[in-house]
C-alpha cells in the first residue's frame, strides 16, 4: 500500500497531503443546499469528525490550503470563520501562528440526541446499507491487497480502541480504524467514502442506550476482521464486516428509538 494511505491516522503533525488529499474527496456533506464556504467547512469538519484531522494539528497557510482545496482565499477564510464560530479551530497571529485544530468533539450530546429525534428509521436504515456496503467491500479487499504493514496498522488502531476511555476516544479509535480499512484496500475512493459514512454515523453510534455503548461487541468485532484480514480469507472478511456493520446500525436505531420515546414521554407529562 502507497504511505500516503497508510498515513491518514490523525496523527498530531503538519496537516499533509494524503489527508488534504482525503478531504478533497469527501462529497459535498451539506447536500448541495449551501454555499461554497459551507461546503469546505462541512468537509473539514467530518475530516475532524473522524480523526483525519488531529486535535492541535496546524493547518496549512491561507493560499496553500486554499489551493489544495479548490477555493478562492476569500472562500476558504470563510470556511475557516464557520470552524471558529462552531469552537472547532482557533486561529493566532505573528511567529508560530496560523489555525489550529482545538475541538475534535465535534458534535456536543445534545446536538445528537436532536439529530437522533430528527432523523428516521428508514433514513439510518438506509445509512446503515451503505455503511455495510463500504464497509464489507472494504475488508474483502484488504484481505486480498493488505501487506503486513498494513495488517500491523490496523492491529494498532484496534488495540487503540480496546484501550480507549472515554467516548471520545472510542469514537475516534473506531473511526480510524474504518479509515485505514479503506487504505489497507488500497483504495482512495473508498477510504473517501469511509470518511464521509463515519463522519455521519459515527457521531451517532457513541450515544448511550440505557446506559450502554455497544464497546464490547465492537471490541470483538475488530479483533475478528483484523484476524480475516491478516490471514488473507477475503469472503469471512466480506461478512464479517457486513455483520459489524449491521451490529452498528442496530445500535443506532435503538438509540433513535430510545430518544423519540424520552421525547415523547416528556411532551405528554
Amino acid at each position: 500500500m502507497s504511505s500516503a494511505l497508510r498515513a491518514v491516522d490523525g496523527a498530531r503533525s503538519p496537516l499533509g497531503a494524503a489527508p488534504l488529499v482525503l478531504v478533497t474527496a469527501i462529497g459535498d456533506a451539506t447536500g448541495g443546499a449551501a454555499g461554497r464556504a459551507e461546503q469546505v467547512a462541512a468537509q473539514l469538519e467530518t475530516a475532524v469528525s473522524v480523526g483525519l484531522v488531529g486535535a492541535g494539528v496546524r493547518l496549512p497557510p491561507e493560499r496553500e490550503l486554499a489551493e489544495q482545496l479548490g477555493v478562492t482565499v476569500l472562500q476558504l477564510r470563510q470556511a475557516l470563520a464557520i470552524l471558529r464560530d462552531r469552537g472547532l479551530i482557533t486561529t493566532r497571529r505573528g511567529n508560530g501562528g496560523g489555525s489550529f485544530v482545538t475541538d475534535a468533539s465535534v458534535v456536543s450530546p445534545d446536538e445528537v440526541s436532536q439529530r437522533l429525534r430528527r432523523l428516521s428509521t428508514e433514513w439510518l436504515r438506509d445509512l446503515g446499507d451503505l455503511s455495510s456496503s463500504i464497509t464489507s467491500s472494504a475488508c474483502r479487499l484488504a484481505a486480498e491487497r493488505a501487506d503486513e504493514p498494513d495488517v500491523e496498522h490496523l492491529r494498532e488502531l484496534a488495540a487503540a480502541f480496546e484501550q480507549a476511555t472515554t467516548t471520545q476516544q472510542l469514537r475516534l479509535a473506531d473511526s480510524r480504524l474504518h479509515v485505514a480499512l479503506g487504505g489497507a484496500a488500497q483504495s482512495l475512493r473508498l477510504t473517501a467514502a469511509s470518511v464521509q459514512v463515519r463522519g455521519e454515523i459515527a457521531p451517532l453510534l457513541w450515544h448511550e442506550v440505557d446506559g450502554e455503548l455497544p464497546t464490547a461487541a465492537l471490541t470483538e468485532q475488530h479483533a475478528e476482521l483484523v484476524a480475516a484480514i491478516a490471514a488473507g480469507d477475503a469472503e469471512r472478511a466480506r461478512r464479517l464486516g457486513q455483520l459489524h456493520a449491521e451490529h452498528e446500525v442496530r445500535h443506532v436505531i435503538e438509540a433513535h428509538l430510545a430518544e423519540v420515546l424520552t421525547e415523547v414521554t416528556s411532551a405528554s407529562g
